[in-house]
């Protein structure tokens, strides 16, 4: 009897252990092919992936900086807590399910299904408050000192209103979906261009017409301006949040009502003003050369003069504290809020930049007239001298 129960307590202690053993070898395969999903490699091990968001990545911040310090694709879509994690993987069926059907497997259907990914990530951080984000980056440890001049504004206000990276840091190491950009000019094609016409005759005494400005930097460039920017601007000057004389007398309900200032800024927007005349091909303008539209083209050609200055130091200072808002090359964001700044005459660049430093125009909050008077003149002069050349 006694020999009966010890090898059933054997037996119950042999399958115990057969059964832990069995739970540690599934359990370090289950977590052995989750890390192993979790690679850089693996992420970019289909073509979907590899042709396209990759190709945006390796030339962001994210994956070449002064730093070294490299995040790749599980750095920020992955969670590091292990339940976190598990979910994620297990949502991630569906991207199985979508790359076993070809959902995206071309460049023109992963254009098509962009925006609809890239919202659902952005909610994805929104909800999570930008938590892989913050595996890197903390509030609490900024070095506000060390920052950029209006990034550290940004961030101290951010911190104190409970924003998240997200909010803002769209964009950073893939592109932002045409589609924003798209619902910017969808307008174009709604506008009365009869009226816009009639609107222009007015505006073309001072900004040309074009839309190609002044080079003595007395009036602006509006052609290829977001019609969003150009519509923004002309309601604060009819409010009179931004004061200018000129623009006093048309800026009002009676002369500058919202059609009007609708339609406006769409054809405005609409206009392409080329950088250079294109070549003249000897062999066919030989019998057919039209000499009044080659004069017609070249009046369209808005080439911005090489402003002296240090390009090199310049591109470094813009890199450091515009490129943010303004753009990798200065063309502004993709939402239209914020305007090139390549392409524009570089006199009015820095006439504007004078009335920011005095406070006579608002930049984006009132403290940024101090930030622009930290700014050498030396400095200014290198950042128009590196956007000078941007559009050559």
């Amino acid at each position: 009897m006694k020999n009966l129960f010890i090898r059933k307590t054997r037996r119950s202690i042999v399958g115990s252990l057969l059964l832990v053993l069995l739970g540690v070898v599934l359990w370090g395969g289950f977590n052995t092919a989750m890390e192993a999903t979790n690679t850089l490699e693996f992420c970019i091990s289909c073509h979907e992936m590899e042709s396209t968001v990759y190709q945006e990545y390796k030339t962001s911040v994210h994956a070449r900086n002064p730093s070294g310090v490299r995040a790749a694709c599980p750095d920020c879509h992955v969670p590091r807590e292990w339940f976190p994690k598990v979910l994620r993987k297990i949502q991630a069926s569906q991207e199985v399910y979508h790359w076993l059907v070809g959902t995206i497997d071309t460049p023109e259907k992963f254009e098509a299904r962009r925006p609809e990914l890239a919202q659902h990530v952005w909610q994805t951080m929104k909800a999570t408050d930008s938590r892989e984000c913050r595996n890197c980056h903390d509030y609490q440890s900024m070095d506000f000192n060390g920052q950029a001049r209006f990034a550290a504004r940004i961030h101290q206000d951010a911190f104190a209103a409970g924003k998240t990276c997200i909010d803002c840091h769209k964009g950073i190491s893939h592109h932002l979906p045409k589609a924003r950009r798209a619902t910017v000019v969808a307008r174009k094609n709604e506008f009365d261009e009869d009226l816009a016409l009639d609107i222009n005759d007015t505006c073309a005494g001072c900004h040309g017409e074009n839309g190609e400005g002044t080079a003595d930097g007395e009036y602006p460039r509006l052609a290829g301006l977001s019609a969003v920017y150009i519509a923004t601007q002309l309601r604060h000057f009819k409010d009179r949040s931004r004061l200018n004389i000129p623009m006093a007398p048309f800026a009002n309900d009676r002369e500058l009502p919202e059609e009007d200032v609708q339609a406006i800024s769409a054809y405005l927007s609409a206009i392409h003003l080329p950088s250079k005349l294109e070549p003249i091909d000897a062999e066919e303008e030989q019998d057919s050369f039209n000499a009044l539209g080659r004069l017609q083209a070249s009046r369209q050609v808005v080439n911005i003069a090489r402003y002296p200055g240090n390009v090199d130091a310049g591109q470094r200072v813009y890199r450091k504290e515009c490129a943010t808002c303004h753009g990798k090359a200065g063309e502004g964001s993709a939402d239209g809020r914020i305007p090139p700044l390549t392409g524009q005459h570089s006199l009015y660049l820095k006439r504007q930049i004078g009335k920011f430093r005095k406070g006579e125009r608002l930049h984006d909050d009132p403290r940024d007239a101090r930030i622009f008077r930290q700014f050498a003149d030396s400095e200014i002069d290198d950042i128009l001298a590196w956007l000078s050349i941007q559009d050559d």
